[in-house]
C-alpha cells in the first residue's frame, strides 16, 4: 500500500532524496567558501558580543545560517517535484516561467516555500510571467496561482497577487492569485488534508534514506506542533 493516496512511492522517495542531496550539497558549499557572500563585520561583531560567544562559535551559527538559507530553496523545488507528481500534474522543471500545470483544470502555478521567499523584483517576474501564459491567445490555462507552502499567518486565503516595485504595482486579477500551501495541496490532490498527510509520511522516508529511527523524527509532539501552529487556526 501506498504511503500517500495522491503520489506513488517512487515519486516520493525521488523528490525527498532530492531535497536531501540538496541539503548536503548546500552545506559542502558552505564549509568550503563560507565568504562567497560578503559577511557584514559590524553586524558579526555586534551580535558576538550580544550572545557573549566568540568569533569562531559566531561563525558557526553564520555557517548554519547560510545553509537554512540554501535549504529553504531546496524545500520550494520539493513540494514542486511532490505537486508535480501528482496525477494530472506536470512539472515543468526547474528555471522556467512557471512550476506545475495541470491541462484538465486550467491552471498553472508558480511554487514558494514561504511567503517571504521573493523580494519585489522577483515578484513582479513571477507576475509578468503568469499573465504571459494567461494572455497568449492559444494558451488554455484560465487561472495562475502563486503557492506560498508555508503561510505568514495559520490562515487559509487566496487573494488578489499584485506586486508592485517602486511604487509601480501590477493590477489585481481575479486569474492571478496567491494561495497558501494547505489549500493549494487539497486543490491539487482532491484531498484536504494532503500536506498533513505528506508531512506525517516524512519521518518514514527520511528514516529510511538517512538511516535514522522514524520514530524519533515522529514521535516528539513539538513536530506536530510545529505543523499546527503554521496551519490550523486555533
Amino acid at each position: 500500500m501506498a504511503l500517500l493516496p495522491f503520489i506513488s512511492d517512487e515519486d516520493l522517495y525521488r523528490a525527498t532524496r532530492t531535497l536531501v542531496d540538496a541539503t548536503f550539497a548546500a552545506e559542502k558549499k558552505v564549509a568550503a567558501n563560507p565568504y562567497r557572500n560578503v559577511i557584514d563585520p559590524f553586524s558579526a561583531l555586534v551580535d558576538a558580543a550580544r550572545q557573549h560567544i566568540d568569533i569562531e562559535a559566531w561563525m558557526e551559527q553564520e555557517k548554519s545560517r547560510q545553509i537554512q538559507k540554501a535549504f529553504s530553496n531546496a524545500l520550494g523545488d520539493f513540494h514542486q517535484d511532490i505537486l508535480g507528481a501528482m496525477p494530472g500534474w506536470e512539472n515543468a522543471g526547474r528555471g522556467g516561467s512557471y512550476d506545475v500545470k495541470n491541462e484538465e483544470l486550467q491552471v498553472i502555478a508558480e511554487v514558494k516555500n514561504k511567503h517571504n521567499t521573493m523580494n519585489a523584483r522577483s515578484a513582479i517576474s513571477v507576475y509578468d510571467n503568469l499573465q504571459k501564459h494567461l494572455d497568449y491567445s492559444e494558451s488554455r490555462v484560465k487561472k495562475a496561482y502563486l503557492a506560498e507552502i508555508v503561510p505568514k499567518k495559520p490562515k487559509p486565503y487566496e487573494l488578489p497577487f499584485a506586486p508592485s516595485e517602486r511604487g509601480t504595482k501590477r493590477p489585481a486579477r481575479p486569474d492571478i492569485v496567491k494561495t497558501d500551501g494547505k489549500s493549494f495541496y487539497a486543490l491539487a490532490s482532491g484531498d484536504p488534508d494532503a500536506l498533513r498527510k505528506l508531512y506525517d509520511a516524512l519521518p518514514e522516508v527520511l528514516g529510511e534514506i538517512l538511516r535514522v529511527p522514524a520514530p524519533g523524527l515522529s514521535a516528539s509532539p513539538v513536530f506536530k506542533e510545529l505543523f499546527d501552529r503554521a496551519y490550523v487556526i486555533k
